[in-house]
């Protein structure tokens, strides 16, 4: 699933929407907050902390501590019974709306800006609790217009980081007209001039020769033009991400300067040496496994986990019975045995990689919050405790796009986006999902309020 159909929307909805967003949480001022009696999981990867109180002021986390902290006229939430985590930070989502056709056929990949299209997707984010999201590459015309409106309050969404258009080369993978498509160092880097005059939060470089089944074999970067691309991000304070789907180019990747990979190796047994490699040079790794979890209900037939909860609320029943559909036909295809081949090995790696230390941060490659949820249960399933899951789905995240000092934990003096579970995200990944409260940057998000199926309904 690559994008969502929302014609339901129109403009004048959306730009009431965004009034009511200014005039209540969306930059003016707000009453402080303060969470009491809560049972803290910070995100550091720290024992919960029971009868924690956090004031919030502003934007940002003023103070935890068990000791009493008066309220003065900070909105109170009894968090008695109650859990608290960072908001969730998915480090891979393309936001839909920004373009167009299949990413493997860069010549039938269009560009679009479909406002209409992306603001129901990033309220589903934060109605599944997700805070924060890196979008891995994008239209630039589209995704930089959508972050400077996020950062002024002019629209609800989770923090968006982004890349912008991807890197690749001449009739690459991704090499569509969003693209950079570097050829001499010259012209290579004028485009990178360009693109860092945007300042994107990271750059996302493409080492991809495709070849399997139904995909010819195509041209890729070249060392000597990672290592220059890499290096010149570098001299910008701009880290670098990079899509290769083996060890072999990921291994590359890593020896020419890359800082974070935008997909696990899911398709062999890794050597020690590369998760060495992993592990000393703290690559921080986007797990985008979710369709592996989705793999083998849809091979019987079963496509029930689109009948999850979340997913009711945040997709409409078309959208819905197009998802189921497409699953299916997937399955017909064949395609999907691509998953059914690599699964054992998505299973095993993702495993080691944890217990080996290499930083794992949970990116689904979906549109829609609800995913971030499968992702986290197929982690699980991969023998990674729900405990070590709070990490991973938070302050990792801050770490892959280099954010880390403010966000993704909850420490006095970072960005206050925060949770408040009815249940124990410690005890079951499923608790991940009981959501209670949303709080962006310090204010309450009004999960009611949102653009999404569930409320629409209720009207």
């Amino acid at each position: 699933m690559t994008g969502r159909s929302i014609s339901t929307i129109s403009k004048t909805s959306l730009s009431i929407v965004a009034l009511a967003w200014a005039l209540t949480v969306g930059g003016v001022a707000h009453a402080d907050i303060l969470i009491k009696n809560a049972t803290l999981y910070d995100g550091t990867g720290k024992a919960a902390v029971k009868g924690a109180n956090i004031l919030v002021k502003g934007d940002r986390i003023a103070q935890v501590s068990t000791s009493a902290i008066s309220a003065g006229r900070a909105q109170v939430i009894d968090g008695t019974g109650k859990f608290v985590m960072p908001g969730i930070f998915d480090s891979h989502v393309h936001v839909p709306g920004g373009q167009a056709g299949p990413v493997t056929d860069g010549v039938n990949r269009k560009p679009a800006n479909n406002r209409a299209e992306a603001i129901p997707a990033l309220h589903a984010e934060l109605y599944s609790g997700v805070t924060s999201i890196y979008d891995s590459g994008n239209n630039e015309d589209f995704i930089y217009p959508l972050r400077a409106d996020e950062q002024a309050g002019k629209v609800i969404s989770p923090r968006i980081f982004v890349a912008g258009g991807v890197i690749s080369v001449p009739n690459g993978y991704g090499a569509g007209v969003t693209a950079l498509k570097a050829t001499t160092w010259e012209e290579t880097k004028k485009g990178l001039d360009a693109k860092l005059a945007k300042k994107p939060d990271m750059l996302k470089l493409i080492r991809e020769t495709q070849g399997q089944f139904n995909t010819k074999t195509v041209k890729t970067l070249t060392d000597e033009q990672m290592k220059q691309i890499t290096s010149y991000a570098k001299e910008h304070g701009v880290r670098t991400t990079v899509h290769a789907s083996n060890e072999l180019n990921s291994q590359a990747s890593i020896d020419n300067g890359i800082t974070a990979l935008a997909h696990s190796v899911r398709n062999q047994v890794l050597n020690d040496s590369y998760i060495k490699s992993l592990v000393d040079n703290k690559i921080v790794v986007s797990t985008t496994a979710v369709g592996f979890a989705m793999t083998p209900p849809a091979l019987k037939g079963d496509t029930s986990i689109l009948d999850g909860r979340l997913f009711k609320a945040e997709m409409t029943e078309e959208e819905l019975a197009k998802a189921k559909a497409d699953t299916l036909a997937t399955v017909k295809s064949g395609a999907v045995y691509v998953s059914v081949a690599g699964l054992p090995y998505a299973r095993r790696n993702l495993k080691q990689l944890h217990e080996a230390g290499v930083i794992l941060s949970s990116g689904t490659d979906r549109p829609i919050g609800a995913f971030t949820h499968v992702e986290l249960g197929f982690l699980a399933e991969c023998g990674i405790s729900a405990f070590d899951l709070i990490k991973i789905a938070t302050l990792n995240g801050a770490m892959y796009v280099g954010r880390e000092k403010d966000l993704g934990s909850i420490e006095a003096g970072k960005y206050a986006d925060l949770l408040v579970l009815d249940a124990d995200p410690a005890a079951d990944v499923k608790n991940f999902q009981a959501i209670n409260t949303v709080i962006k940057a310090g204010k309450k998000i009004d999960l009611a309020k949102l653009e999404i199926p569930i409320n629409q309904k209720k009207k």
